[in-house]
């Protein structure tokens, strides 16, 4: 992000945020390598690179039962992160809303003979509100996703 001309630093919320997105992005980048490859490795070590309980449990056990299915998953969410609040308190916190698109994605499954049959739930919405709340933990110094609630109850 580049300052505009004449300002010396960025305010204390704005690198919050800027910190808190970049966690966002990385919690997604490794997270969707999981789905993707369920029964490919542990995936807690690289998970715990973006996440923190309960959101790295949370994730664990959804990719274990992908794994136990067998399945996964293929395609990315389409997505649209904003930050919806800022805390510089102790510890500090960053929301993001997102509004996740999973036309593209879908859940496949891995079981011989029906290999590569769609797995979608046909009553889940492809479109919904996603809010992730992002803190900073001081050793070491890190932003990781906390906790996430999907609202499928809530289209975008």
């Amino acid at each position: 992000m580049s300052l505009p001309p004449g300002s010396k630093t960025a305010r204390p919320e704005d690198e919050a945020a800027q910190a808190a997105l970049a966690a966002y992005e990385l919690y997604w980048q490794i997270s969707e390598q999981a789905g993707h490859a369920p029964r490919q490795k542990d995936w807690r070590p690289e998970l715990a690179k973006a996440m923190a309980d309960p959101a790295l449990t949370d994730y664990v056990n959804e990719v274990a039962n992908l794994a136990s299915v067998p399945a996964h998953t293929v395609g990315r969410y389409g997505r649209a992160p904003k930050v919806t609040s800022v805390s510089l308190g102790q510890p500090p916190r960053v929301v993001v809303t997102d509004c996740l698109d999973a036309t593209d994605e879908h859940l496949v499954s891995d079981k011989a003979g029906e290999s590569g049959r769609n797995l979608d739930n046909p009553d889940q919405p492809r479109r919904y509100e996603f809010e992730a709340q992002i803190v900073r933990y001081p050793n070491p110094d890190r932003w990781l996703v906390q906790q996430v609630q999907p609202r499928l109850e809530k289209p975008c």
